[in-house]
């Protein structure tokens, strides 16, 4: 009858040990799994009415804090510097008016064309994008939805007085 006893706290003993290191497992790969959305989070970036502009005016705007060199930015300077036009990219940035900061922006084909950037050029975009790395010291950024307003004509507010 002894020996019963002692076998089962024995047994119930190696269980509660089991089960011990086996939640303690569970909640250490719980709490890697809530850290690693908290960083998902924390590198989703929002835009609201980020100027789409190029990179030569966004650096003057950032360089002497003033933003009206974004509103006036020619098109032709985000080709500044491009050798071949029809094979090479256009240098557009995003810049965060907010933030006081610009970033590269990569298009893809499931987010924002660069079609999309100079069609919208000297507009403003909406949007939530993720970091995909660094070009230089400008952050490149993906787009996963976004909503482009394009620049007024000139003549849009007439007889609006």
């Amino acid at each position: 009858m002894k020996i019963k006893k002692v076998f089962a706290s024995i047994l119930s003993l190696a269980f509660l040990l089991s089960t011990v290191g086996y939640t303690s497992y569970v909640y250490a790969e719980e709490q890697a799994a809530v850290e690693e959305e908290e960083d998902e989070e924390e590198e989703e970036l929002e835009f609201t009415s980020a100027v789409i502009t190029a990179v030569s005016c966004a650096e003057e705007a950032e360089e002497k804090g003033e933003f009206d060199v974004l509103s006036s930015c020619p098109p032709h300077a985000a080709w500044e510097g491009v050798k071949d036009i029809y094979e090479g990219t256009p240098k557009i940035v995003i810049f965060d008016v907010t933030e006081g900061e610009y970033y590269a922006v990569k298009p893809t084909k499931d987010g924002v064309y660069w079609s999309d950037l100079l069609e919208g050029f000297g507009g403003s975009i909406d949007g939530t994008a993720v970091p995909v790395g660094k070009e230089g010291e400008v952050t490149v950024i993906k787009f996963t939805e976004f909503e482009i307003t394009p620049k007024p004509k000139p003549g849009f507010f007439k007889g609006c007085l």
